[in-house]
């Protein structure tokens, strides 16, 4: 078996990898490359650890301060109790617990171990290195942030490239993760209907990041998933991930689990009050996060108070949206 090595800084396409096999066998052989092929390269991408951003970074004050108490016997705090962590805000310098402090998993808690693998059917993926527990950080979901406009002319770009992976995630309005270019590991995992990970949004020292946790226990060797809640752009995209629930396509969506969901809150008095949802707005062919912040027993209702402030009275039986 042949095994052949390029630098890390060598730019090593089709035609240098076969021109250094010809070498290394021991008769000559009369053979060349399609010209299409000798200037096929792979997709590159420069790995960073933060967030760079091409738009204005918003660093928001949301007023959530750490309430634990540091001269406990326990050797940490902070953890599933700390106020911080309930409301997915990782506690920031302020917090007095010091090296007890275990709600900083962006700041200070390294990254999982993973590997990035070669699937049979989904190109690279990635794949747990260790045991991981359920509820653990895995990673940042990390890339170039760019706002909307951005977001719509690399898509356009890419569709008239023929492109077909994408690595754009929509944090917030006008916020978008882009991992095409710059990126970490997180960008090879790969959709899952029954996914073992999901994306959390976290409130990190002001600013909205979004990391990667365990839904349950995995093992080493298994790889990880989580759902991409796709929107669909261009052709439609088969899915792969051969779980009992697959959806098939890639941004179809089981609405019968929104309808049950509902119709099983609609029993309790707050009917969905303070629920944090995302909802799809027809006219700007997009989804809107925001939460329930009303319900109407004569009209059926819901109040969706959206993260730009404005305000919807939909009926969600009808709607196109999900629970976040």
């Amino acid at each position: 078996m042949l095994f052949l090595f390029c630098k890390r800084n060598e730019q090593c396409s089709i035609e240098c990898i076969f021109g250094k096999m010809l070498k290394k066998l021991e008769v000559p052989v009369e053979f060349d490359l399609p010209c299409w092929l000798k200037k096929w390269k792979p997709t590159q991408y420069i790995n960073i650890k933060r967030n760079v951003y091409l738009t204005k970074r918003r660093i928001e004050d949301d007023g959530i301060f750490c309430l634990c108490n540091p001269l406990l016997e326990a050797s940490t705090v902070c953890d599933g109790d700390c106020h911080c962590g309930m409301l997915f805000s990782t506690c920031s310098s302020s917090c007095k617990c010091g090296n007890k402090c275990v709600n900083k998993s962006f700041q200070h808690r390294a990254m999982k171990k993973v590997k990035v693998v070669k699937t049979e059917k989904c190109g690279f993926g990635v794949v747990a290195d260790e045991d991981i527990k359920q509820g653990d950080f895995v990673m940042e979901y990390v890339g170039e942030v760019i706002d909307d406009k951005t977001c719509e002319e690399r898509l356009w770009k890419m569709k008239h490239r023929g492109d077909t992976n994408f690595y754009l995630c929509e944090v917030n309005h006008d916020m978008v993760i882009d991992a095409t270019y710059k990126g970490n590991r997180s960008r090879f995992i790969n959709h899952s209907c029954e996914p073992n990970t999901e994306m959390q949004k976290w409130r990190v020292d002001g600013e909205t990041r979004v990391g990667i946790f365990t839904l349950r226990n995995i093992r080493r060797g298994e790889e990880l998933t989580y759902d991409y809640k796709f929107v669909q752009f261009g052709a439609d995209q088969v899915c792969y991930c051969g779980s009992l629930s697959c959806r098939q396509m890639l941004g179809n969506k089981p609405r019968s689990s929104n309808h049950v969901a509902l119709h099983k809150r609609k029993t309790d008095l707050q009917n969905c009050i303070g629920e944090l949802v995302r909802v799809w707005r027809s006219q700007d062919k997009r989804y809107y996060g925001g939460f329930i912040s009303d319900f109407s027993n004569y009209s059926g209702k819901h109040t969706i108070i959206y993260e730009d402030e404005k305000v919807d009275i939909l009926d969600l039986s009808i709607e196109d949206w999900d629970f976040l």
